[in-house]
């Protein structure tokens, strides 16, 4: 296996769809649908990436880099919105957020992304 990636998102087909890409890929592939899960998930694994949806059921992906950065880790983020919006951009890239994905993503769009996540 590659690297461990963590995929937060609440809608179930975007969980499945990158997680079957992923693991095709060779990656090990954790999902989380919400804040708390994946705060779980983050005390079992250490990730290399997280993909992190903006909004979720129980919270927000922007406190999932937050997390991060509390926690010290030395895992890149990528975060995903269908709401794109200058301050959730500013606040992404702010925390240290290797990329900011508008939804509906292309896989193309996905694989350049975390190449460049992995150089980060």
């Amino acid at each position: 296996m590659k690297a461990n990636i963590l995929i937060i998102d609440d809608e179930e087909s975007i969980r499945f769809s990158f997680s079957r890409f992923l693991v095709a890929e060779g990656y090990n592939v954790i999902t989380a649908k919400g804040y708390r899960e994946a705060l779980a998930r983050m005390d079992e694994v250490e990730f290399k990436l997280i993909l992190a949806d903006i909004i979720l059921d129980d919270g927000w992906g922007i406190d999932i880099l937050q997390e991060v950065m509390w926690r010290n880790l030395k895992t890149s983020v990528i975060i995903m919105t269908a709401y794109p919006s200058t301050e959730t951009t500013q606040d992404s890239f702010r925390m240290h957020a290797v990329d900011y994905l508008v939804k509906p993503l292309r896989q193309a769009a996905l694989v350049t992304s975390i190449n460049k996540a992995f150089q980060h």
